[in-house]
């Protein structure tokens, strides 16, 4: 009876290793996913301004799927009549003038695809909508196509958009 106690406690003691294992593997891939996907750097106003204004430029006369409207609620412009396209990336592109930092994050499509819970994309938590009914979809990004999602200024001037 002992060997049989000693064998189901040295079972028990491995299988926990492995999922610690695994989950450190988990945690290190995620810090490495992120840390490789995104750049930060510290620049005066004039030249975060100019870098905001130049990517802007590439979306001149587009709509945003996310239209933000002061204080009142987003106007979301779904397409839902247009094709789906995959989308390859997903880039944030963000100035803080008092902190002097810019900020440029690319999610990559295949990562973008994993973390949508279910198709939902929480947008840089900007808490933009009150419940689940209203939040942006993945098939929203895909039917809207390539170009601008959201531009957003307030303390910080962010910059969204789809490749």
């Amino acid at each position: 009876m002992p060997s049989r106690k000693r064998t189901w406690l040295a079972i028990a003691a491995a299988a926990a290793i492995v999922v610690g294992a695994v989950a450190m593997i988990a945690v290190g891939t995620g810090a490495y996913i992120i840390y490789s996907h995104t750049a930060a750097q510290f620049i005066d106003a004039a030249a975060g301004d100019a870098q905001i204004a130049a990517q802007r430029a590439q979306f001149a006369g587009q709509e945003p799927l996310i239209e933000l409207r002061g204080v009142d609620n987003p106007l979301v412009h779904r397409h839902p009549e247009a094709p789906r396209r995959d989308v390859t990336a997903l880039h944030v592109l963000s100035y803080d003038p008092r902190a002097r930092k810019l900020v440029r994050v690319e999610v990559p499509g295949w990562l973008l695809r994993v973390v949508s819970a279910h198709g939902a994309i929480r947008l840089a938590n900007l808490e933009m909508f009150n419940d689940d009914r209203d939040r942006v979809t993945l098939e929203d990004l895909e039917r809207h196509g390539p170009g601008l999602i959201v531009e957003a200024q307030g303390r910080s001037h962010v910059l969204v958009w789809t490749e």
